[in-house]
């Protein structure tokens, strides 16, 4: 009898918590004492949820957020704040988290029209038909226009296309440069050049006959009467740079990428809907049309589709080609990348969701995992060059570096004899990615958040574009420069592409300690900097 009061009470308490658990669950829709569910893809659809930052996407999540479909397409990435007519759900946020484009300085509108969603945003409203009315195939290009720029790049997709004699035959007469849609854009002959003969320009040149030249090749196949069969897919015309040099590889890569980005948010004024629907880059198949003897990277020009990456010499064998083509692509060119723009002045930018989507989107394709174990020790990848500008005394420097450090790993690596996937793969585990001035700072695209990047520069060398990327990652950024070590060529005529250089040991290991204590506290590593 004595204990019952006390059960009573136990009773009522426990029932009193259930009822806020229900309570509580119920009307918040999560549970008080566990972490809120990470919403799935068709969570975020069904609920409408607010835009993504701006910033750097999870890598578990590599999502294409910025590629929005809609008739009229926005020249900013702001967007008003969504409405919510769900009375049991939450408020949505204060306005002042969804600024509008007025709120953007010009050193921020600047940025955005480059390295944001407004950069695609912008191409794909700067769509323009190039055909008269009358003609068998239908030629319509897309235009760049970045904030504080007078130069427009152009992208290109041809409808309704015959290849017959080495040439892709557009059979378009083009209209009058002068009529009003038209002023201010590039016409197709007087697009933008480029170096290394790359572009729109050279390949229509050298590839496509345009106008009344092109009607024979129709009439000869039949391409005009819509029951002859057809390629259904669409065909892009690449010529590369050279195919060797990492960097500029990706900036093609990666302008392609925009190409196809663009095209699916691009209206065409023909059809009302968009140039390529959701499903389309899937038919998708590449053209190398350049002599280059090389297939470097050709996984990363398989990102959208699995047909094979042909050169025109294999296009033009394969026995089961079809001269009738119904699209036919030519692509942005890789010196036209904002991220290639500039590169020798520092900049102020220090976002890109176009940047952190296309990292994702590779790391997802090439199926390298990204998931890291925060408690392991840190990680220096010193990229130890064999050609060209190398480091002659970098055996001194890296045994220097692993004594005065013994608990951080160090590697040192030749990335030449490793495959595309294992350099990647050894990058997204780098706390530290230290090197002489080169290709290999490209890497600097899949360093890890909280990473840094330490370049070893040429004497006198003022080139920002790697710090410029790091910029964009969030990442950080450290360099010296080295003098070229020492030669029996004349002073005049040494060229920093080619010579090697030394640095000193005392110089080499004091930023070494910079980059170093900048990773201290990556994770659960908490070292005290000393």
């Amino acid at each position: 009898m004595i204990r019952r009061p006390s059960s009573f009470i136990s009773i009522v308490v426990a029932v009193s918590i259930i009822f806020y658990l229900y309570y509580f669950t119920n009307k918040f829709n999560v549970s008080p004492y566990l972490p809120s569910q990470v919403p799935t893809a068709t969570d975020a659809e069904s609920h409408k949820s607010p835009p993504p930052p701006l910033g750097e996407q999870p890598d578990e999540n590599p999502k294409d957020h910025y590629i929005t479909v809609t008739e009229t397409v926005s020249t900013t990435a702001t967007q008003a704040p969504p409405t919510n007519s769900n009375p049991d759900s939450s408020a949505s946020l204060p306005a002042d988290y969804y600024p509008s484009p007025g709120d953007l300085d010009e050193a921020s509108t600047w940025c955005e029209t480059r390295y944001g969603p407004t950069y695609l945003q912008t191409i794909a409203k700067n769509a323009r038909p190039f055909c008269k009315p009358e003609s068998h195939s239908q030629f319509d290009c897309l235009h760049s226009n970045m904030y504080g720029e007078t130069r427009k790049d152009s992208l290109c997709i041809a409808q309704n296309v015959v290849f017959e004699d080495l040439r892709f035959n557009i059979d378009c007469e083009l209209r009058d440069p002068h009529e009003p849609d038209l002023m201010g854009y590039p016409h197709p002959h007087n697009f933008q050049s480029y170096w290394y003969e790359t572009g729109p320009r050279v390949v229509m040149n050298q590839f496509v006959t345009m106008g009344s030249s092109a009607a024979s090749a129709f009439d000869k196949n039949k391409c005009s009467d819509p029951s002859t069969a057809r390629d259904d897919g669409y065909k892009i015309l690449i010529k590369r740079e050279g195919g060797t040099n990492y960097w500029h590889s990706l900036m093609e890569i990666f302008s392609f990428y925009f190409t196809i980005d663009a095209l699916q948010m691009s209206i065409n004024k023909k059809t009302g809907k968009p140039y390529m629907s959701a499903s389309d880059p899937s038919k998708i198949q590449v053209i190398i049309l350049d002599k280059h003897d090389n297939k470097n990277y050709f996984e990363l020009w398989n990102y959208f589709s699995d047909k094979p990456v042909l050169t025109l010499d294999e296009y033009i064998k394969d026995s089961s080609r079809k001269p009738c083509i119904s699209n036919l692509i030519i692509p942005l060119p890789g010196a036209s990348n904002p991220l290639w723009q500039g590169d020798w002045d520092p900049r102020i930018c220090d976002h890109s969701i176009i940047v952190s989507t296309i990292r994702s989107r590779i790391l997802k394709h090439l199926q390298i995992p990204t998931g890291r174990d925060l408690h392991s020790p840190i990680n220096v990848t010193f990229i130890d060059r064999k050609g060209s500008r190398k480091l002659t005394n970098s055996k001194e420097l890296t045994d220097a570096l692993i004594a005065a450090y013994p608990t951080v790993n160090v590697n040192v690596v030749d990335m030449a004899k490793l495959s595309l996937k294992q350099q990647i793969s050894l990058v997204v585990n780098t706390d530290v990615l230290v090197g002489v001035h080169g290709a290999g700072h490209t890497h600097a695209f899949f360093l890890p958040s909280q990473s840094s990047l330490v370049e070893i520069l040429p004497a006198d060398l003022g080139h920002r574009g790697f710090r410029n990327l790091v910029g964009l990652r969030g990442l950080r950024y450290f360099s010296d420069h080295a003098p070229m070590a020492p030669s029996d060529k004349a002073e005049g005529s040494r060229d920093w592409h080619e010579e090697d250089v030394v640095f000193e040991k005392d110089a080499f290991m004091k930023l070494m300690e910079a980059a170093i204590q900048s990773v201290a506290h990556r994770g659960f590593l908490d070292s005290d900097v000393s």
